[in-house]
């Protein structure tokens, strides 16, 4: 799968790079808010998004899930620390393809890139 990586915060975003790669996928883009994301995905197409909820410069995860599940396809597993029933509850129109709760744990990203891979198949 072809991955977009979307979060404000570098080290978590070079850490899901490293993840995703030792698990046989390619990362296509980092993006810290929601244009970059939208500009990364017109430019990359990646297959998947892993979307931080709350991104840089005030903007939305959920704003930019929205816009690249409208303009592009594109599902996303969303990776946060803030992950409650309401803000899943929330999410569910974008057809999340999974949640991973941070910190993060490899098993718990490896699990939902499998799936995610499955499912996009």
């Amino acid at each position: 799968m072809r991955v977009l990586i979307v979060d404000d915060e570098m080290l978590i975003a070079m850490h899901l790079e490293l993840l995703v790669t030792q698990m046989g996928h390619e990362v296509c883009a980092l993006a810290t808010d929601a244009e970059e994301a939208l500009a990364a995905a017109a430019r990359c197409r990646p297959t998947i998004a892993l979307m931080d909820v709350r991104l840089a410069r005030g903007s939305s995860g959920v704003d930019a899930a929205y816009r690249l599940r409208q303009e592009f396809g594109i599902r996303c597993i969303f990776v946060s620390a803030s992950l409650d029933d309401g803000v899943r509850a929330s999410l569910r129109p974008l057809e999340p393809l999974g949640f991973v709760g941070k910190p993060i744990m490899p098993a718990t990203i490896m699990r939902a890139l499998e799936k995610a891979d499955a499912t996009t198949h």
